[in-house]
C-alpha cells in the first residue's frame, strides 16, 4: 500500500513537471505571437469554448466571454503594423503552480520589453513593463488560455524615461471597446503611487475553486 502511494505520488509529480514545461512553452508561442500582431495565433491559445473566458488588459478593460475575448484581440491586433511600429515583450521570472488534479495552473510571468509607436513625425522609442497573471486549464490534452490579465507597470518614451514621461500610463476616461468592463485593478507607475505587489505569486493548490478566482489580486506576498 505505502509503495503503489509513492508511485501514485511520483507519477503526479512527474505530470507536474511535464505541464509546467508546456505552459512556459505555450506562453513563449503567446508572446511571440502577440509581438508580431499575428491574432488568429493568438486567439487559438484561448479557451473560447468556455463561457468564462477572460482577458483583462491594463485599464484597456475586462473583456468577459468569447465574443468579448475575440473583440478585444481583433482590437489590440486587428490592424497591420505600420512600418516602423514594433512591440516586443519578454517573459521573465516564470512562478507557475499545477494543481494536485493536474486540470489548471495558476501562473505570473515579468515582462519587460521595448516598444516604438509611430506617428507623422516618425517613430518614437518607448519602454514598456508589466507583469502577466494567467489561469490556464486543460482541456483536450492541450493546455488553453482561461483567464488572461496584462498589468502594466511602465509605458513611456525612451528617452525621458518612467519618472519623467507619465502621458501613456492611463486612458482617457472612456471605455476602449463597447463590450469591455471596468479593470479589476490598475495601479502603474508614477512618482506619486506605491506599489504593493500585485499580481501576486500564485500558491501550491489542489483543485480550482470558485473562491480562486482573482487570485493574483491578493497583496500578501509569501
Amino acid at each position: 500500500m505505502v509503495e503503489r502511494k509513492r508511485k501514485e505520488n511520483l507519477l503526479a509529480a512527474l505530470n507536474r513537471l511535464e505541464a509546467w514545461h508546456e505552459i512556459q512553452n505555450e506562453m513563449g508561442r503567446i508572446t511571440a505571437a502577440f509581438n508580431f500582431k499575428q491574432k488568429d495565433v493568438v486567439e487559438n491559445h484561448f479557451a473560447l469554448n468556455l463561457e468564462d473566458v477572460s482577458l483583462e488588459y491594463a485599464d484597456e478593460g475586462r473583456f468577459e466571454g468569447p465574443e468579448a475575448v475575440k473583440a478585444a484581440l481583433d482590437q489590440l491586433m486587428g490592424e497591420p503594423a505600420k512600418p516602423g511600429e514594433m512591440i516586443d515583450l519578454q517573459l521573465t521570472t516564470p512562478m507557475i503552480e499545477v494543481a494536485d488534479d493536474g486540470q489548471t495552473a495558476k501562473c505570473v510571468w515579468w515582462c519587460p520589453g521595448i516598444g516604438a509607436s509611430v506617428d507623422d513625425k516618425g517613430a518614437h522609442a518607448l519602454w514598456i513593463w508589466g507583469q502577466i497573471a494567467v489561469d490556464f486549464i486543460y482541456l483536450n490534452e492541450k493546455w488553453k488560455i482561461w483567464h488572461l490579465h496584462y498589468f502594466r507597470l511602465i509605458n513611456c518614451a525612451y528617452e525621458k524615461g518612467w519618472v519623467e514621461d507619465l502621458s501613456r500610463i492611463n486612458r482617457v476616461n472612456k471605455a476602449m471597446h463597447p463590450q469591455s468592463l471596468p479593470s479589476t485593478y490598475h495601479n502603474p507607475y508614477s512618482p506619486l503611487s506605491i506599489r504593493d505587489g500585485i499580481p501576486c505569486a500564485p500558491r501550491p493548490y489542489k483543485t480550482y475553486t470558485e473562491k480562486d478566482r482573482y487570485w493574483e489580486l491578493s497583496r500578501d506576498k509569501r
